[in-house]
């Protein structure tokens, strides 16, 4: 799996954002929305 690091703050978000579900999770959710909304070909093949 990739790493990304992020600052404290957004890791902060992050959490925030979370509430019961593991950050890793959301961030990952996170990045498939954004591929989604900016190259919908991504999901394709």
């Amino acid at each position: 799996m990739p790493e990304i690091t992020v600052s404290d703050d957004l890791y902060r978000q992050l959490e925030a954002e979370s509430r019961d579900t593991d950050v890793t999770d959301t961030l990952w959710e996170m990045v498939g929305s954004y591929r989604r909304a900016n190259n919908p070909e991504s999901d394709m093949g």
